[in-house]
């Protein structure tokens, strides 16, 4: 609008389709450990879902910079309203033929009886406001304050007996602060906290345990600093942290179909990133953290305080590097590795044998060559998990999601 101020505005919308089947092998309950491993014959659980997912998001922000008086001021405000449906429609198996735990039959046809047992349609319409300003108080100090409201206003519907429906409203603010301190131009030291929500329909679903149940409420706190030297030389990206989930949702044990406010999840950790460009040709990247993730109270289940948050690894490392050869090739290769993780952070101990039940941590190795053939046009080929190695990659309670194994993919990258 003028140099002072600049409007802009947003439009989004995406549409996708999903069609999933995926087979869960499960041990059956008569199983014992005593009977012999070739004896076993694995139960194929089938997961499915088709549907049709939709986002539309509007967003109008205006930009400000003045001063009052020795203090400058940058300013970002704005509006933001979104819509998201899900259409999801769940099938379920029964007579699917079994395997050997030992050889299974990977090539086997899936036969048996599908049952359409779930048709969901969701929408969620969301609106928010918001305001920042970054104070500039001399040469060396910043101070940010910042407040956002939001609105989540979600309908579900399930038509499939039992059929069920559910609405569900959460409004709620979020605030943010920080303070940085610049001692030289390259470098900073910062402070900031902040807070933010998790509406219960937050991943588009309702259901009796969840659709009267409020936001669970978070607190962070972080202190860093940020160093870049010139022409990319050099990046140092360092922090430690807090945050604080102060009313986590468990299940109720009492009743399993309801989920209550009550117990605390912290999480404390330090992070490093590093940039550096070594040579003209030759660039590498890594980060750490380190994760210390705990149920620090449960109202229901104090056995479990102290346990490891689920899916949370104590420690994890990636590193990345890039050599640009001649004939405008350019070849990377790098590195991953996460530790170990357990499958529940309410009832982390095995009922029978009393031991944590957790997976062991993984290295997984990558690699790229990759060859410009004119300005816009570039060919190349990554491969993923190089020595295939054999890993799991997420937890559930019930279940394992390997992590997927050698692969290589080739395509032709363009750009204008």
């Amino acid at each position: 609008m003028n140099k002072h101020i600049t409007v802009r505005d947003q439009l989004r919308y995406a549409n996708y389709v999903r069609d999933v089947l995926i087979t869960e092998p499960q041990i059956p309950s008569g199983v014992t450990l005593a009977m012999p491993l070739d004896s076993i014959q694995i139960t194929r659980h089938e997961i499915g879902v088709k549907s049709v997912e939709s986002y539309l998001d509007e967003q109008l922000d205006m930009m400000a910079h003045f001063n009052t008086g020795f203090i400058h001021h940058e300013v970002v405000t704005g509006i933001e309203a979104g819509r998201e449906t899900s259409d999801p429609t769940r099938p379920t198996w029964t007579n699917v033929p079994t395997t050997s735990l030992l050889n299974p039959n990977p090539d086997q046809v899936l036969t048996g009886t599908e049952t359409i047992t779930s048709r969901v349609h969701t929408t969620a319409v969301s609106e928010a406001a918001y305001v920042l300003d970054t104070m500039s108080l001399g040469r060396h100090w910043d101070l940010t304050g910042g407040i956002r409201w939001d609105r989540f206003d979600t309908s579900y519907s399930q038509t499939v007996a039992p059929a069920a429906a559910f609405e569900r409203v959460d409004e709620m603010p979020s605030l943010r602060s920080a303070l940085v301190y610049k001692p030289v131009a390259i470098g900073s030291v910062y402070f900031a906290a902040g807070t933010s929500f998790n509406p219960s329909a937050e991943a588009l679903s309702l259901s009796a345990s969840t659709a009267n149940l409020p936001p669970e409420k978070n607190r962070t706190y972080e202190f860093g600093t940020k160093w870049d030297l010139p022409n990319g030389r050099f990046s140092l990206r360092s922090s430690v942290f807090e945050t604080t989930k102060l009313n986590a949702r468990e299940p109720d044990p009492t009743n399993s179909l309801l989920n209550v406010l009550a117990g605390t999840q912290r999480v404390r950790g330090a992070e490093m990133e590093i940039r550096s460009r070594l040579t003209s040709r030759w660039d590498i990247l890594g980060s750490y953290a380190n994760l210390d993730a705990k149920l620090v109270s449960s109202k229901y289940y104090p056995a479990a305080i102290g346990a490891q948050l689920a899916n949370v690894p104590r420690n994890s490392f990636n590193i990345w590097t890039t050599y640009r050869l001649p004939w405008r090739i350019e070849a990377g290769v790098g590195s991953n590795y996460v530790s170990s993780r357990t499958a529940s952070s309410t009832a982390p101990f095995d009922p029978v044998t009393g031991l944590v039940k957790q997976v062991p941590g993984y290295w997984v190795f990558n690699g790229m060559l990759s060859r410009r053939l004119n300005e816009h046009l570039s060919l190349q080929a990554n491969i993923d998990n190089i020595a295939n190695r054999y890993y799991y990659d997420e937890l559930h309670p019930a279940h394992i999601v390997l992590g997927p194994g050698r692969s290589a993919l080739i395509g032709l990258k363009f750009k204008f």
